[in-house]
């Protein structure tokens, strides 16, 4: 019998199959016995999340898949947002750290009632950053740098609502709960990618590439399939890696031609990639990144945005 784990449950004595991801690990076999604790800590530092083992080849037990559904997730976020004695650092990190198990949920399992479910989840947490000023500040402070989709999903979607905050001030032309949805859920697509390809170390193939450009397409599918694609979130999940040059894709489209919600996405979306570690490069600092982005990347975005952007961590 196989089992998926996540590699932060992995103990010695489990017989895993890396599969396709065993090119990550070149120096493993692609099936063997975790012997020790240093192999696990490799298999976590590569950025994989899940792995199959194999029960009846383990020593130890292997516990059941306990994967959260987003409706059990919401209770918990509730009732963080509405403790009166919860101070605001500690709330910040409870609605963040529940948004991570929303968007793995949905990410697992992106069916028409995870998402709608997901989208209300992220309509309440849209609130506590429109409304809770000190809340949301220390939402820059604490987003995690280890790159799952599901993490890379919750950064780029509070940093995105908070640009978009700071963008429309106090602007009723725009319909922030929507906003929201759709920088949460802009890289949706990339559950029908392969996981290796999203932690390849080094360049990938030119056919790797052109499936990894599909991801924006897959997500439009998605959730145009299960009833949740709205034009707002249409036009971030398609386009939030066009570029103000041109040089984006999947439309090459430039400046004004993209979508101004596309534009604040793309800003998020390229800083979290920076500020995080992958397999194949080390984390920047929030100085680093910012300053890498406006030496050698203006020419990706729209600059008043990214002025605001800056902004936001001062």
């Amino acid at each position: 019998m196989i089992r998926p784990v996540k590699t932060e449950n992995l103990a010695i004595g489990m017989f895993i199959k890396l599969g396709e991801q065993a090119h990550l690990l070149p120096l493993f076999e692609e099936e063997f016995k975790i012997s020790t604790e240093k192999q696990i800590v490799n298999i976590q530092d590569k950025g994989i999340a899940i792995v199959d083992v194999d029960v009846e080849q383990s020593d130890v037990d292997v516990p059941e898949p306990e994967f959260n559904t987003v409706d059990t997730v919401a209770a918990g976020l509730r009732a963080a947002i509405e403790d009166p004695n919860l101070p605001p650092k500690e709330k910040a990190s409870a609605v963040y750290n529940h948004s991570l198990k929303m968007m793995e949920a949905i990410i697992s399992e992106p069916t028409a009632d995870n998402i709608l479910s997901g989208k209300k989840m992220i309509h309440e947490v849209v609130e506590v950053i429109l409304q809770d000023d000190e809340t949301a500040g220390f939402l820059t402070q604490i987003t995690s740098h280890d790159y799952y989709t599901y993490t890379h999903s919750v950064n780029v979607g509070m940093l995105g609502v908070l640009l978009a905050k700071a963008a429309f001030k106090n602007s009723s032309d725009h319909d922030l709960d929507e906003l929201g949805s759709g920088f949460f859920l802009h890289d949706l697509g990339k559950c029908e990618v392969p996981n290796y390809l999203i932690n390849k170390p080094g360049r990938l193939t030119d056919e790797e590439w052109e499936q990894m450009r599909m991801h924006p397409t897959f997500g439009e599918r998605i959730l145009a399939d299960n009833g949740q694609l709205t034009p707002d979130i249409k036009v971030i999940v398609l386009q939030h890696h066009e570029r103000w040059n041109g040089a984006g894709y999947p439309l090459g489209l430039e400046k004004a031609d993209i979508h101004l919600y596309a534009r604040i996405c793309s800003i998020a979306d390229v800083y979290d990639a920076l500020t995080s570690t992958r397999a194949y490069k080390e984390s920047l600092s929030t100085f680093e990144a910012l300053s890498l982005m406006k030496k050698e990347m203006l020419n990706h975005f729209e600059q008043d945005l990214f002025q605001l952007f800056v902004g936001l961590f001062r």
